[in-house]
Parts: structure tokens; C-alpha cells; sequence
């Protein structure tokens, strides 16, 4: 789209109506301008500007426009081609500097508003948010069987839910083979009586005998005491007790009175409820922050107000493919019974950076918003300033975890290192202008970025951040109020899409998305003028291709694929034309869309409704900038 020519056109087209007689005045300094530079082929205009680019005899400062940087003035003004503000020049000439260093002013850095903080060594910590269930603890859980057919005469345990103490009786057992058994047991004690000992072979059988018999009723379920009140009485008991192996509440009842049951039938099972675990999932992405032994304090909706704690016992090995979540696994102690299997809770627990950690150094973090993000690189600016003023040096760095609002640094900076955490973007945007090494052009000879308005094709802003989209979008046309006002049914069609499928409703989507084909036809191109009119033009391309291939998408994983597509050119329809009207708009990012590449959407909530992955990971993700309506700019 950009031209190296400047028509009047396209220069009112910037402007409101009412202005035009400032725009006709701006055109002729700038066709005065360029006639001066193209006139002498560039070379003498060079010449002629090199005594501009440092402060002057008397110390006059230089002023130059950061998007049109052959623009060098001895006063502070606007610039006459985009009529931006006008910045000092910076005394830096790139001669005794590295490609990657840029030398500013006392002045500029102020304006800039450049800010630095150090890079520690700490331990930086982190609340990660989920939510889970109570559960029973399976390590105190026991399930009774019938260990011998009988009839079930007798239930004292006759409801779920009662409470038991160990030992205590549960059921009257009767049964053939136990009386049987019994039997044979007082009749080989009475055998062995009346045989001496002179006769081995059958004082040897009686024993043999009796011990059979005792195995058995052991085998039974009767305890030591039961026997030998059998073996003491001469008496066979009709009824075997059978009783609880452990204190808690009846959880499960499988049997009533007058039941036959044979070997195995399930009677019943009980539950210690003094401790119970808590289930929670755990991203994939937060895994690192979580270790065994951690504290979790979580809530439930039937204790407003109350927070318990718990901690961490387990982590799965296993990752749930669906999902993308491991299970967490914490025990917290319940001896008032408040707490009862199944109940929700919305659990945090505090992630550190240290965590599963094999080197024992302390980490070293420097704050999230110091390092520019590309997808693959990771650049930060490093004021390495000296005798002549501030200097900054850009660097490539490799980032560790994200805890908080902090990146671990694994290479790249030293202990102690100020490093740019305000007004980065400007100097990138400078080194930029310079054709040096920045995070845009890591090789250098980019060019100035002013005039750099390359709209054609969107197929790939979703996956670059949103720092880089800024630094290409910045200065696109200006439309009116009532251009961008004309947008908002188009906007709400979107919103429409993005919710339908956060609710994995296919249908509702592909209505959406029919819906934003027809509100794309219906849009006023004549409120678009200029430049703005070629922009509107393409993004309306692009917005037909992607919503109406989400429009015949056979599934949703093809309309997920599609509204991909539609997010990165409604992000650039906004970076380019902003929204207005009294609502926010949310940029909301999840790392673990398109294979973990990430993606970007636009939602109007400040809460993530994950559009890639619906309910399985509603949550999944994270604001990364809140858009305001113009009226708020």
C-alpha cells in the first residue's frame, strides 16, 4: 500500500473535515520539502541535513519525528508530513557504538520514559488457580465380603451411612459349612482328650485335626477369641458375627436381612472420613510450579468464607490427553466431618520458581514485562549507560518459567544488570529506524518502520505477540468515529462466534459466522476514505475468506481452525481502527493452541472463555491487554 508519493487525497483523508485548510498548508511544506531532497539527488540534501543530526553550535537541540526520521528540525513542533510530536535526536551516530547499542539523551530518555530494574536472584512465587473435588481416601476404605455362603439372619448395620467402630458387630451369619466346621473342631478336642499319648498315630491325627479345623474358622472370618470360646464351650455357635475391620461410616450397603450370599458377595463398604484428598487438575503448562509437600488452601460454596488447607501428596505421571491437565493429589485432615466426598472446591496453591529444580542456585528473574517476545526469540534491553549518557544494548536472552508476574532467566544476563522494563518498544522501534539489530529485524537493514504499512496478508498475526503486531500497526490510517462506529455489528458477529465455541456449540458457530459474512457486506465503505478505504478493503477480504470457511466447517476442530484465521484479522482490524462505544475488549491468549503455538482472540469479558478448547479447558489461558473503546484514548 505505501507509495512513495503523497496526494492530497490521501493526506485529507487523515484529517477531519473541518482541518482541511491545515492539511492543504502541511501539503505544500511537504511537496516544498521533497522537491529540496529529490532535487539534488539525495546526495546534497544529506549533506545538507548532516549538520542537523547533533546539537548545533549554540546547543540547540535537534528534533527529528520518530516515523519520519529525514525530518530534522532546530525547533520542537509537529512533524509536516504526519503531524506527530517531534522528539529530540539522539546525539548517538552509530559510529563508536555496536549495531545492537543505542546511545539517548538526558532529554529523549525522559520523554521516552524509559524505566530499569535489576536482575535479582530470588525466589519468585505464583498462585495457581483450579478447581477439583473432595474425594475419599482410598488408603482408608474397606470393602467386606461373605468369606462363607450362609443366610444373612441378622443386620445390625442396616442402613448407609451409620457410623462404626472397629470391631463392632455388622451382620448374623448363618451357615451349613461354618456349624460343620465347628463340629468337626469340638469333636477332634474331645477325641484328643481320650487318646494317650502312647498312641502317636492317632494323637497325631486329633491334632492334625484340630488344627485343620481352627484354619478354617480363621478362614471364615472368626478371630482368635471366637475360636477358643468354641474350643472352651464344647458348644458350635449357629451364627457367625461379622465385623467391622475398621472405624467410619457405611458408605455402601449391597445386602438385607434374610439375604443368602455365597463366598464373595459384597456386603459392605466403609470409609474413615478423618481425612480425605483433594482432586484438582493442573495444567501442563503449571506443572513445573507445582512439587509434593506444598500447602493448598481451597474454599467451597457450602462454607462461604472458610478456607481449609491442605497438602500436596501426589502428582499423576500420567498427563490426561484430552484434557492437558495432570491430577494433583492433596490430603487434608477432617476429624470435624465438616468436609463430605464430592463436594466442589476452587482450590490455590502458591508455585514457586525453585520447584523441581536439580541445580541449587537460585534462580535469577527479571519482571515479565521486561523481555520482548517473538515466539522463538526473547530480546531485553540492557542499560549498560557510561561517561557520555545513556547507552542501551539489546540482547538476546533465554527465559525460564513465567511465575507471576516474573521470568526466571537461564542465560543472557548477569546478577545485578539493569535491565529495561519501561519504554523497551521505543528503543526497538529506534534501533529500527536505524536498520540495526532489533527484535523485529534481529539481522539488521529493516528499515525505518514508518513506512512499513504492510497490510496484505494476516494469515500469521495470531501467533506473533502483540507487542509485534503494535510495532506494525502503530501508525496505520486514521478512520472517523462514525467509519469505526459502523464496524460494531461486525464486532458483536464475532463475539458471537468466539462464545459459541468457548460452549463447543458447532451450530451456534457456524450461524455466527454466517452471520459475519452477511454484516461484512453490509458495511458503509464509504465512511473509509484514503488510505483507510485500501485498509478496509483488505481486512474485508479477509474476513469473508475466514468466516466463510468457518461457515462450512464439518466440524469443530475445522471451525476452531477457521476462527484461528478470523481472530488475527479482527486483532488487526482493531490494532488498525480501534472499537468505540462505553465496553472493553479483552486480548486473551492461550499458549496451548495449534499444536502449542499459542493463538490469540479477541472476547469481551475480562474472565478467559477458551475458544480453542471449550469446557475441557475452559480457563485455560490468560488477558493479555485490556483494549479500550477510542472515546477512552
Amino acid at each position: 500500500m505505501t507509495s512513495t508519493k503523497l496526494t492530497s487525497n490521501r493526506l485529507f483523508s487523515f484529517l477531519p473535515r473541518n482541518n482541511r485548510g491545515l492539511a492543504a498548508l502541511a501539503l505544500v511544506v511537504v511537496v516544498a520539502f521533497s522537491l529540496g531532497y529529490f532535487s539534488s539527488g539525495g546526495g546534497d540534501a544529506g549533506a545538507n541535513h548532516k549538520d542537523h543530526t547533533h546539537d548545533s553550535e549554540n546547543g540547540s537541540i535537534v528534533w527529528t519525528c520518530s516515523m519520519h526520521p529525514q525530518i530534522q528540525l532546530p525547533e520542537e513542533g509537529k512533524c509536516p508530513i504526519c503531524f506527530m510530536d517531534l522528539i529530540p535526536l539522539d546525539k548517538d551516530t552509530g559510529d563508536e557504538l555496536t549495531p545492537r547499542q543505542l546511545g539517548m539523551s538526558e532529554t529523549a530518555m525522559q520523554l521516552a520514559r524509559i524505566e530499569t530494574t535489576p536482575v535479582v536472584r530470588a525466589r519468585a512465587k505464583t498462585q495457581l488457580r483450579t478447581y477439583g473435588k473432595i474425594a475419599y481416601d482410598e488408603t482408608r476404605v474397606a470393602s467386606i465380603t461373605a468369606r462363607v455362603a450362609g443366610r444373612l439372619d441378622r443386620l445390625f448395620a442396616d442402613y448407609t451411612g451409620i457410623k462404626v467402630k472397629k470391631s463392632d458387630k455388622l451382620v448374623l451369619i448363618y451357615s451349613p459349612e461354618l456349624l460343620s466346621t465347628q463340629q468337626e473342631l469340638i469333636q477332634a478336642k474331645s477325641a484328643l482328650l481320650n487318646i494317650t499319648e502312647n498312641n502317636s498315630v492317632l494323637h497325631a491325627t486329633a491334632v492334625s485335626t484340630i488344627e485343620a479345623s481352627q484354619e478354617k474358622l480363621r478362614l471364615y472370618g472368626l478371630s482368635p477369641e471366637q475360636i477358643e470360646r468354641i474350643e472352651a464351650s464344647g458348644e458350635p455357635s449357629e451364627h457367625l458375627a461379622i465385623t467391622a475391620p475398621i472405624g467410619g461410616v457405611v458408605v455402601e450397603k449391597h445386602v438385607n436381612e434374610g439375604m443368602y450370599v455365597n463366598v464373595g458377595t459384597p456386603l459392605y463398604t466403609i470409609a474413615d472420613l478423618s481425612k480425605l484428598w483433594v482432586l484438582f487438575d493442573v495444567y501442563e503448562s503449571d506443572l513445573p510450579l507445582l512439587d509434593v509437600g506444598q500447602d493448598v488452601k481451597f474454599s467451597s460454596p457450602s462454607f462461604p468464607g472458610e478456607t481449609f488447607r491442605a497438602e500436596v501428596i501426589f502428582i499423576d505421571p500420567v498427563l490426561n490427553q484430552i484434557t492437558r491437565t495432570a491430577k494433583a493429589r492433596a490430603v487434608v485432615d477432617n476429624k470435624g466431618g465438616k468436609l463430605k466426598p464430592d463436594m466442589l472446591v476452587s482450590a490455590v496453591v502458591t508455585g514457586a520458581s525453585d520447584n523441581n529444580r536439580d541445580e541449587d542456585e537460585t534462580p535469577l528473574l527479571i519482571p515479565a514485562s521486561a523481555p520482548l517476545l517473538t515466539g522463538t526469540r526473547a530480546v531485553v534491553y540492557v542499560d549498560v549507560s557510561n561517561n557520555d549518557g545513556p547507552l542501551f544494548e539489546g540482547r538476546e536472552v533465554e527465559l525460564g518459567l513465567k511465575v507471576g508476574e516474573y521470568y526466571t532467566v537461564r542465560s543472557g544476563l548477569a546478577e545485578g544488570e539493569m535491565v529495561v522494563t519501561n519504554g523497551a518498544f521505543k528503543i526497538d522501534s529506534e534501533l529500527q529506524l536505524r536498520a540495526k539489530p532489533s527484535m523485529m529485524s534481529p539481522e539488521g537493514g529493516g528499515g525505518a518502520v514508518g513506512h512499513q504499512h504492510d497490510h496484505g496478508s494476516t494469515e500469521s498475526a495470531g501467533t506473533k505477540a502483540p507487542a509485534e503486531r503494535d510495532q506494525r500497526d502503530a501508525h496505520a490510517p486514521i478512520a472517523s468515529d462514525e467509519a469505526v462506529m459502523n464496524l460494531a455489528p461486525l464486532y458483536n458477529a464475532y463475539f458471537s462466534v468466539q462464545m459459541a465455541l468457548a460452549s463447543d456449540d458447532l451450530a451456534a458457530a457456524t450461524a455466527g459466522n454466517r452471520d459475519i459474512m452477511n454484516k461484512n457486506k453490509v458495511v458503509d465503505m464509504t465512511l473509509f476514505r484514503g488510505g483507510v478505504h485500501d485498509r478496509w478493503m483488505e481486512l474485508s477480504k479477509e474476513i469473508e475468506k475466514h468466516s466463510t470457511a468457518g461457515a462450512g466447517a464439518a466440524d469443530i476442530e475445522s471451525s476452531r481452525h477457521a476462527f484461528d484465521k478470523l481472530s488475527q484479522t479482527f486483532i488487526d482490524m482493531h490494532k488498525d481502527f480501534g472499537h468505540v462505544g462505553d465496553a472493553d475488549y479483552f486480548l486473551t491468549y492461550c499458549p496451548m493452541a495449534n499444536n502449542n503455538n499459542g493463538a490469540y482472540w479477541l472476547q469481551t469479558v475480562d474472565t478467559v472463555y477458551n475458544s480453542f478448547y471449550g469446557a475441557s479447558m475452559l480457563r485455560c489461558g490468560e488477558i493479555k491487554e485490556t483494549l479500550k473503546p477510542a472515546t477512552d484514548k
